[in-house]
């Protein structure tokens, strides 16, 4: 049976959905756009978000988040509503900046593309024991810190109540 995804050189071939081989369901031209077009999906709906870490210090949190190629200039740190709102631009890479100038690379720029520089503007929610009166925060090559203190734990009374 021929599939009608497949081209002419293909009509000899089992190209049923077993034996996708040989058989490209997409033009090859169209999977580059589709590509750009799922990282701006992706970015517009993860809201440019960076994987981090939260980790528990007995007295602390560390939050750590990957930031390569920024500076602390590059970076702001705000407390809003229980929330750390990380912004940071996007880093300028010269040897993109020279891939702008010669257009007729400009579609195809990478053989390996694994990651991408992204402007960042994410909120991370703190704890709930979170001291929001201690927070301070560390750029270091490429990485920031944020260490913010806990508020110890309110002990709260339980008294009996007499069986009716």
């Amino acid at each position: 049976m021929h599939d009608k995804n497949c081209g002419p050189s293909h009509h000899n071939q089992n190209c049923g959905p077993r034996h996708m081989h040989g058989c490209m369901p997409f033009n090859p031209r169209d999977i580059a756009k589709m590509k750009r077009m799922a990282y701006q999906f992706m970015g517009n709906f993860m809201g440019n978000y960076i994987h981090h870490n939260i980790e528990d210090l007995e007295n602390d949190y560390l939050i750590t988040v990957p930031l390569p190629g920024r500076t602390k200039e590059d970076v702001t740190v705000s407390l809003i509503n229980k929330h750390l709102n990380i912004k940071a631009k996007k880093p300028k890479v010269p040897e993109h900046e020279k891939i702008k100038q010669e257009p007729e690379q400009k579609e195809f720029p990478f053989m390996f593309k694994g990651f991408t520089f992204v402007e960042v503007n994410m909120d991370v929610p703190l704890p709930a024991d979170a001291d929001e009166n201690k927070i301070s925060s560390r750029m270091t090559n490429g990485l920031l810190r944020v260490i913010i203190g806990k508020k110890p734990a309110k002990p709260i009374d339980i008294t009996d109540e007499p069986n009716n």
